[in-house]
């Protein structure tokens, strides 16, 4: 836990903070949305947490197609904001989680297909670097703007951004998406039928296993396809899925504000999240099979644990690979088609132990039949103990020179650090 928090107000107040810890010789970490689990971290008693927010105002250009939003937004924040504009804005699929922490790290989100990544929609940031000055970062300053894009913690707290917006009216901007559970013995045609689909831009499709919730904890196996458009071109393009003949469809037609509503369960705060997360290029059903044996004996071996999840994030990825991959230090943007990670949820500290060698089999699970020339994780995804070549890929070298020259004294160093302690 950290000695101090600082309840920052102003874009200003960060900045004199970061001065002020590095005049004392103070460790600190700029803090939204709570929700990064990385080992990692590392704040103790005599370090400071700048808490952002308090600072989340967001505007949007007179034509609705930029939006400027400071470093507290959350995700629902942005998104309220969007709809009562008549736009929308690329985000994470989670309503708790801090936006721009999301957009750093790279950006998944379900309308990448027609828009790329969260760092493809950068314009602009306002950044608080390691010496404590306030600067402007953009296409004008090559090097850091690449890193920003896919490790942006290491290189400064951002204060303020700049995205693209997409007008759209609230009447049209609607996608068809929801729920489809089904039953266990469903696994291996679900994850063929997945692992074959062709996601065009509207398309995007999560798995999960999960259970019913209290007081049965009951596992069950969902697929959420989400579509861009009406229910019947929905149900079109997912006709494979929908073959398989799910027990429950909870699908509809859902406005924007509420896409990521789903997401609630995720969003509780407390107990300990053990996470453990991999990128793959290939949904193997024999895989599959065997991480639902993991999932299943690990909730019955440990009572308590019955808010466990396993989840797999696939998109629709061809406009984002449109994009030169030197555009930005983010590595995943081609060759992984599908990101997991299994979530050991649960209140017992004396768990820790089995919950990770729990989360360190799925992960080598998945790696076992990954279908990629190395393991590459995606670094929201990560647990920490991965290397740095495998949440940084092919961008670590270049990214490690660029620390040195705008972070050689580690000042931000606690996300998936580029350099050691100096």
């Amino acid at each position: 836990m950290p000695g101090t928090v600082i309840n920052v107000a102003s874009e200003l107040d960060v900045l004199v903070t970061v001065q002020f810890c590095n005049i004392n010789g103070l460790t600190f970490l700029a803090q939204n949305g709570g929700n990064g689990w990385a080992i990692t971290f590392d704040i103790g008693s005599k370090d400071v947490v700048i808490n952002l927010s308090g600072i989340k105002q967001i505007t949007f250009s007179p034509g609705k197609d930029q939006v400027t939003f400071q470093g507290g937004a959350l995700v629902s924040d942005i998104v309220s904001a969007a709809y009562a504009n008549n736009t929308r804005v690329l985000t994470g699929n989670c309503n708790c989680i801090g936006a721009l922490g999301a957009v750093l790290g790279g950006g998944y989100g379900r309308l990448m297909g027609f828009y790329g990544f969260g760092v493809d929609n950068l314009i602009s940031v306002h950044l608080v670097t390691s010496y404590g000055v306030p600067i402007t970062v953009d296409a004008n300053n090559a090097d850091l703007w690449w890193a920003l894009k896919g490790a942006g913690p290491n290189f400064g707290i951002v204060t303020s951004a700049t995205m693209k917006a997409y007008p759209t009216p609230q009447a049209s901007n609607t996608a068809w998406l929801g729920p489809l559970i089904f039953s266990e013995d469903k696994i291996e045609a679900l994850v063929t039928a997945i692992n074959n689909l062709v996601l065009a831009p509207p398309m995007a499709i999560f798995m999960y296993y999960a259970t019913t919730g209290a007081p049965a904890y009951e596992p069950i196996v969902i697929a959420l396809p989400f579509y861009v458009g009406t229910e019947a071109a929905g149900r079109a393009a997912f006709a494979s899925i929908l073959a398989i003949g799910p027990e429950e469809d909870l699908t509809a037609v859902t406005p924007y504000d509420q896409w990521n509503a789903g997401s609630g369960s995720f969003c509780v705060p407390g107990d300990r999240k053990v996470n453990y997360g991999a990128g793959f290029n290939v949904m193997n059903p024999t895989t599959w099979r065997a991480i639902w044996t993991e999932y299943t004996g690990f909730l019955a071996a440990n009572p308590g644990t019955g808010n466990s999840t396993i989840l797999v994030e696939c998109y629709s990825l061809a406009h984002a690979q449109s994009i030169p991959a030197s555009d930005a230090s983010f590595p995943l943007r081609n060759g992984v088609r599908f990101n997991g990670v299994a979530t050991a949820w649960y209140s017992d500290a004396s768990l820790d132990p089995v919950a990770e060698r729990y989360g360190s089999t799925v992960r080598d699970l998945w790696r076992a039949t990954e279908d990629l020339p190395r393991n590459l994780t995606y670094i929201n995804f990560a647990y920490g103990d991965e290397s740095l070549s495998t949440v940084y890929g092919a961008s670590l070298p270049r990214l490690q020179v660029i620390k040195e020259e705008y972070d050689p004294f580690g000042r931000f160093d606690q996300w998936f650090p580029l350099l050691p302690s100096p």
